[in-house]
């Protein structure tokens, strides 16, 4: 029996297929060049394929997040021999004067940029597929706007703080661009007053602080109470709604307290919340930067560093609701803000 040889097309000869079919057909056969060099169609494309559809973020949509965006396209495809070969996608950032701010050649249709972006601010972008030294057409062009410098809306609150403002109320202090704002001294703050949040979600980015051990005061990383009596030691002692969270500075350094009241003193409910841990097995360092979470409801509520739990406790239904609700990083008003700390990412959300 005599069998019939099938023609077997490799997935490089489609591809040439598909590069050759850019040219002109009428132009004459010429002889074979060891490399032959596709030819430009209008668009400067020398890939024959399809160009991607920009899906997100467009159309002017304001980012809420401040990480870099991921940028996302649907897939292109090879007009004469779909799937023959993989495809890369190169993209393109330009801020609102039309500066290229970020480029890469990723290997799928979705990309997150590498670099920060300016906040506030309209950003374009673009895409196309490539093989080898050969390229597709671009895509149409899609536009943001980046998320705010920072807000305060209500009780949703945001303030990077790495831009060297903060939408908050300064006291002394200073920015330290791209890292956040520093207290200089015991008696520096940012107080943020908010509408009333009785079920919110607190966080923060704190570094550049190390254990308590033997220092002469218990230095705190946040201060919450009511903002009538915020005006010094003895009014914010005996302000009903005080919570504030302090780093301990006896033992090995590594304790933390909280003090949480839900509208009076005492040890009733409403009263005063307090924990005290003498030590933790968090190795406080310089260098390390600490996520700090605070969760709170009219249940209860939760403080994480770093995703760990390590205080939480109940309200037994009373909520923490100060009628002019403020938050403050350190504790200026009892001179016990935790000098030469960082402060960044301050985040209030409702839950």
């Amino acid at each position: 029996m005599r069998s019939r040889a099938l023609p077997v097309i490799s997935a490089a000869a489609l591809l040439a297929m598909t590069m050759a079919c850019s040219s002109s057909s009428e132009a004459p056969l010429a002889p074979a060049a060891p490399t032959p060099s596709p030819s430009a169609t209008p668009d400067g494309s020398t890939l024959k394929a399809t160009a991607p559809a920009v899906q997100s973020p467009i159309n002017d949509a304001r980012l809420q997040d401040t990480s870099p965006p991921t940028l996302r396209a649907g897939a292109s495809t090879l007009t004469f021999a779909p799937g023959a070969v993989p495809l890369q996608y190169r993209f393109q950032v330009f801020n609102s004067t039309g500066a290229m701010v970020d480029s890469a050649l990723a290997p799928t249709s979705a990309w997150t940029v590498s670099k920060d972006l300016d906040f506030n601010s309209r950003h374009t972008w673009r895409v196309r597929a490539e093989s080898g030294a050969n390229v597709g057409p671009w895509s149409a062009t899609a536009s943001f706007y980046t998320a705010e410098g920072g807000f305060i809306r209500g009780s949703s609150l945001f303030d990077p703080l790495t831009n060297g403002k903060t939408v908050g109320q300064q006291v002394g202090g200073h920015f330290v661009i791209g890292q956040g704002w520093q207290a200089d001294s015991l008696i520096d703050g940012i107080d943020y007053d908010i509408a009333t949040c009785s079920s919110c979600r607190l966080e923060f980015d704190v570094t550049n602080f190390g254990k308590g051990g033997g220092i002469p005061v218990d230095l705190k990383w946040v201060t919450m109470a009511d903002a009538g009596g915020f005006s010094g030691f003895l009014a914010l002692r005996d302000n009903p709604w005080k919570m504030h969270l302090e780093q301990r500075s006896d033992f090995d350094g590594s304790g933390v307290q909280i003090i949480w009241r839900n509208g009076d003193a005492g040890t009733d409910n409403p009263g005063d919340h307090r924990t005290k841990l003498l030590t933790t097995d968090i190795k406080w360092s310089d260098p390390v930067v600490y996520h700090f979470t605070l969760d709170w409801n009219a249940s209860g509520f939760n403080i994480a560093v770093n995703g760990d739990t390590i205080i939480s406790d109940g309200f037994g239904g009373i909520p923490y609701a100060p009628p002019n609700h403020r938050i403050s990083l350190g504790c200026y008003p009892r001179g016990e803000t935790m000098a030469g700390a960082i402060w960044r990412n301050v985040k209030l959300t409702p839950r």
